[in-house]
């Protein structure tokens, strides 16, 4: 048995001293330096995939619109809003009404209104209007008590036929806009 011992010894020592006199090889990139340029080549690799994404998708969905130039109106079609003199009722901040409604379950209109017409066509238009003041603000006042909510709810009809009201009253010019400042309908 000693010489068995003897033998696993000399193998055990002569194995070490091998190893021990091999010189170790050194390595081109270490284990950390491996692992940084694996994850530059996957970025690398989904920025690529990602502009190409963004290119594919772009050229679709532009696909339809080649014409880089905005459509040019022509004058035919190219309006101007007229400045129209605004009559206030005799105050700046125009007429303040307020007024219930004529259904069963009453609701108060609040509205501050301003008339405007044409000052170029319409000379006396402005002194025929602060002569018929009262006349006016009574014929506003009582076409908003005639009137329901439902039948207030839509404001461009409520301000056509208050246009029309108010120009049957007048006989040296009309008006052409009503501006609604306020304009509310309020329940009880």
């Amino acid at each position: 048995m000693s010489d068995e011992d003897l033998e696993l010894g000399n193998a055990i020592e002569a194995d070490s001293a091998e190893a021990i006199e091999e010189p170790k090889k050194r390595k081109v990139f270490s284990d950390r330096m491996a692992k940084v340029l694996m994850f530059v080549a996957i970025g690398i690799v989904a920025l690529l995939v990602s502009v190409t994404v963004s290119f594919l998708t772009y050229r679709f969905m532009d696909r339809g619109n080649r014409s880089r130039q905005f459509p040019v109106l022509s004058e035919e079609y190219s309006t101007e809003v007229p400045e129209y003199e605004i009559w206030t009722f005799l105050a700046d901040d125009g007429y303040d009404l307020r007024t219930q409604t004529a259904d069963a379950e009453r609701y108060t209109v609040s509205a501050k209104i301003k008339l405007g017409y044409d000052e170029m066509k319409y000379k006396d238009l402005g002194d025929e209007l602060t002569s018929k003041n009262d006349a006016v603000m009574d014929t506003i006042r009582f076409y908003f008590s005639q009137r329901t909510r439902s039948q207030l709810s839509d404001e461009s009809v409520v301000k056509a036929e208050l246009m029309s009201k108010i120009n049957s009253l007048l006989s040296r010019g009309e008006i052409e806009q009503v501006w609604f400042l306020q304009y509310q309908i309020i329940g009880l």
